[in-house]
Parts: C-alpha cells; sequence; structure tokens
C-alpha cells in the first residue's frame, strides 16, 4: 500500500484555553481503477491540546445479505514529516493543526462498504454539547463499488474550520462536489462518537445559538448555510452528503465542522453588494436559466465597510470544473476604495444540458471573515419541437401548489410532448403519457399528490429532447 500523510499548520482564531484537539474532518474515497481505491483522510485539531496520533487506522467493512456489517481489514497509515508546510497564519491567538493521510486500498469486489476512523478526544471548547473533552470523533464513508460502474465519493473544496463573529448575518456554503456527476443531498446530524451519538448535543438551531433573525438553518437545495450566532464560542455539526445515481443511494460522507465565533468587533462582514441584479426562482433563490451556446456574463461588486481591509472574491463550483466549455472568472479593483469587481463568464455547449441545476458559490473575504453568494445555473435546450414548432411554455401556476397545478402552453403547429416531474433528488417522481395536441392555446392540468418540497417539472418531446424546466414549491 502506498502511505502518505501531510501536515499542515494553519492559524485561526478561537475563545477557548483549555481545548485538547479534534475540531472536524472528513473520509474521502476516490477510485483510481477497478477494485482500487484512494483513502483521504482529513483530520483537524487546535494546537493547545494533546498532540494527534502519528498514524491512522482506517476499518474496511463490508455490508453482507442480511444487512449485517463485517470487518474485512484494517490499514495504518503512518506519515511522511518530510511532506509537512506552513499556511499562512489569518489571526494568531492559536492554530489549527491540518493532518491529511492517503492510503491506497483495493476492494475484493462488488458490494457497499464503509471505511471508518475514530479517535479521542475532541476540543473541549466546544459548547453545544456536554462533555467533549471525553468524546471520540468518529467519521464514516459508505461507499458502492461496481467494477461495471465506477463511483467515488463526494469531496469539498474548502475545510471543515470556519470563523464568524457574533450577532452577523453569515452565509457559507462548503459545496461537497461529485466528480462522477451523481446527485447529492445534505442534511444534518448528531456527531458520532466511538459507541454512537455524542451525550447531549444540541442543534446550532436551537434558540441558546441563533439569533431569531437568522436561525442556523442548511439549504437542502442549494448547500447553503445561514446563521446569526447569538454567542461567541466554538460550536461543532455533523453533516451528512449522499450520493443518488439514477434515483438510489449509493452511498455517504459524514463530515464534522467546526464554528469558531468571536466577539462582533470593528471588523465588518465583506458583502457582494449587487445580488439583487440575478434573477429568482419561483422560490426565491438566485437562478439563471440558460441555452446551449449562449453566453452569459455576471457582473458582481465586492466591498468591505473597512477601507484598510483588502477584499478578495472567488468562485468555486461544478461550472468552474467541467472538461468541456467551463466557466470563468475575473477579478479587478474598481478604482474605488476596497471595492473589486468580478466577471463570471461562461458558454455552456449542449453536453451540459440536463435536468439539475449547476451551482456555483462567489465567496468574498477580508483576511478575516468571509461571505458566500450561492446561484443555481439551469441550461436547457428549450428549442421548439421538430425544431421550429413554436412551443411557448407559460410560467407554471399557481406556485407554490397545494393540489391542482396548471400548465399553460401554445403550440404553432400539432406535437405531441410528455411531462415528467423530479424530486430534489432527482428520482422521478411523476411521468405522463404522451399528450398530442393541436395547433394553439392549452391547458395541461395535474392533479398533485406529492410531499410538501421542491420539484422540477421537465416537458419533453416525443424523442425525448429536453423542451423546458421549471422548478415548483409543493406545500400540502
Amino acid at each position: 500500500m502506498k502511505k502518505l500523510l501531510t501536515f499542515l499548520l494553519v492559524a485561526v482564531m478561537a475563545v477557548s484555553t483549555y481545548a485538547t484537539h479534534l475540531m472536524g474532518g472528513q473520509i474521502v474515497a476516490t477510485n483510481i481503477g477497478g477494485y482500487d481505491y484512494q483513502i483521504e483522510f482529513t483530520a483537524y485539531r487546535d494546537t493547545v491540546g494533546i498532540p494527534m496520533q502519528l498514524v491512522a487506522d482506517f476499518n474496511v467493512l463490508e455490508q453482507d445479505t442480511s444487512g449485517a456489517w463485517n470487518l474485512l481489514f484494517t490499514s495504518t497509515v503512518n506519515y511522511d514529516t518530510t511532506s509537512g508546510g506552513l499556511m499562512p497564519s489569518v489571526v494568531s491567538i492559536y492554530g489549527v493543526e491540518v493532518y491529511t493521510f492517503i492510503d491506497t486500498i483495493t476492494m475484493p469486489g462488488d458490494g457497499y462498504y464503509a471505511i471508518s476512523w475514530d479517535n479521542c478526544c475532541r476540543n473541549g471548547a466546544i459548547i453545544n454539547m456536554s462533555n467533549p473533552l471525553s468524546e471520540s470523533m468518529k467519521l464514516s464513508t459508505f461507499l458502492t463499488v461496481d467494477s461495471l460502474n465506477p463511483n467515488s465519493s463526494a469531496s469539498y473544496t474548502t475545510p471543515p474550520v470556519a470563523y464568524l463573529p457574533a450577532h452577523t448575518l453569515w452565509q457559507y456554503n462548503p459545496l461537497p462536489f461529485d466528480l462522477d456527476g451523481d446527485s447529492l443531498a445534505w442534511y444534518l446530524d448528531v456527531p458520532l462518537d466511538d459507541n454512537g451519538t455524542v451525550t447531549g448535543y444540541e442543534f446550532l438551531s436551537d434558540s441558546a445559538y441563533s439569533d431569531s433573525a437568522a436561525v442556523f438553518a442548511l439549504d437542502s437545495v442549494t448547500g447553503a448555510l445561514t446563521w446569526s450566532a447569538k454567542m461567541v464560542g466554538n460550536f461543532v455539526a455533523s453533516f451528512i452528503v449522499e450520493e443518488f445515481r439514477n434515483g438510489v443511494s449509493i452511498g455517504s460522507m459524514r463530515r464534522d465542522m467546526q464554528f469558531i465565533v468571536i466577539p462582533d468587533t470593528s471588523n465588518a462582514m465583506p458583502q457582494i453588494s449587487n445580488m439583487q441584479s440575478v434573477p429568482t426562482s419561483s422560490g426565491g433563490y438566485p437562478y439563471v436559466v440558460l441555452s446551449p451556446n449562449q453566453n452569459y456574463q455576471l457582473h458582481l461588486l465586492a466591498s468591505d465597510a473597512n477601507v484598510n481591509d483588502v477584499v478578495n472574491m472567488t468562485g468555486f463550483g461544478e461550472p468552474f470544473d467541467l472538461t468541456t466549455a467551463p466557466a470563468t472568472m475575473n477579478v479587478v479593483p474598481t478604482g474605488n476604495g476596497n471595492e473589486i469587481e468580478g466577471t463570471f463568464s461562461w458558454t455552456p455547449d449542449v453536453s451540459t444540458v440536463r435536468t439539475a441545476p449547476y451551482l456555483a458559490v462567489f465567496r468574498v473575504s477580508d483576511q478575516m471573515f468571509y461571505f458566500d453568494e450561492t446561484i443555481q445555473f439551469e441550461v436547457s435546450s428549450i428549442s421548439s419541437i421538430d425544431d421550429n414548432n413554436g412551443l411557448t411554455i407559460q410560467n407554471i401556476y399557481p406556485n407554490p401548489v397545494n393540489n391542482i397545478m396548471y400548465v399553460p402552453l401554445s403550440l404553432d403547429k400539432g406535437a405531441t410532448i410528455t411531462m415528467d416531474i423530479y424530486n430534489i433528488l432527482g428520482v422521478k417522481v411523476y411521468q405522463s403519457g404522451e399528450m398530442n395536441f393541436t395547433a394553439g392555446e392549452h391547458l395541461i392540468l395535474k392533479n398533485i399528490d406529492l410531499n410538501s418540497g421542491q420539484y422540477l417539472v421537465s416537458i419533453k418531446d416525443n424523442n425525448g429532447n429536453m423542451l423546458s424546466t421549471e422548478r415548483i414549491v409543493v406545500v400540502e
């Protein structure tokens, strides 16, 4: 087995002097061919407490036909001190060490596997659990292995340690990304230790930790976190990101993350000031619809109330990572103090057409705080039936819908179409038969029998070509 550990050190702020160490982390499994996987485990600990162990033990388990888990083997990975480095400090009250262990393992065959790690103990400064100094941190990644359909787990673009001011609206998006293009859903869970769930855990949405103006919330559609912290301190949240392929769950990853809330000081939160220029969906989300080969540019202004702060802006997400027709981001000063302008540019091609929208995150930072704005981009072939049938679909109404939905459409000549409805996981929950229409104005009436939530309504021609998609909200 190839064994490697990289050790990085980054300084961030905290408010406690009695912490032990473990703050967060995750395990990422990447298929590198056949049954071979690269396992990358990253752990974060503060430098005030007990040093982390210099080896990591991965437990690899397989689920049998009865649903029971059986330990296959344990892989022990040592670190390589020559691979270490020092990341620049942000603030310097105490440090956060970042340990990354990388190993290569071979699965015995097709099946459903778990890769887990646990160690003691957590950061003693954590407020929203009873006794963190006695709690271990357990992380697991579940993975479907299929030699004919390679699968890798999701990954993240940002570290699981963030700091923010108290009593201030804060938006953050860790943006999980799947190399295989699988649909992702994410939700909050109780953190785990080696015996199960940690004791005395309280979610950050509790009124003790959140201002009423912005209760801690995770958006299941965009993955964005919104929070206005009610008190100073260290807090932990555990996230599950689940992968779906063709509507079937094929794996999940647990990530523990620590939020370090510092006093509301004179340092202002940087902002993107002109998000009102971005159109929104019926659900109120920033939402841009593009056609293949359509050039789109978005100009975003970032600024900070503190004139001496250096403001930066970055863009990340799936549009930037495409192998063909990727998006670009160019950032330049405006000449007006510490204001900068970021230009997002994207010309998607026909290969990017799909039902699910793309997520892009635009982050502005001032070397102390950062603030995220998340935008969904839909690439849809809205060409007419038979190339030029003059199909026009008006807005679906009512939206939100309770029981009856109306889809107005106009046709220059007769056509055959179908209507599908997908949930946010990409699972088809309704499929109409072929509907034949003559030229003229028509109104499709559909009696909705769906659980509350967000859905995509897709109109296709009789060859399966996407004609239009629209997001609806169902309320029971």
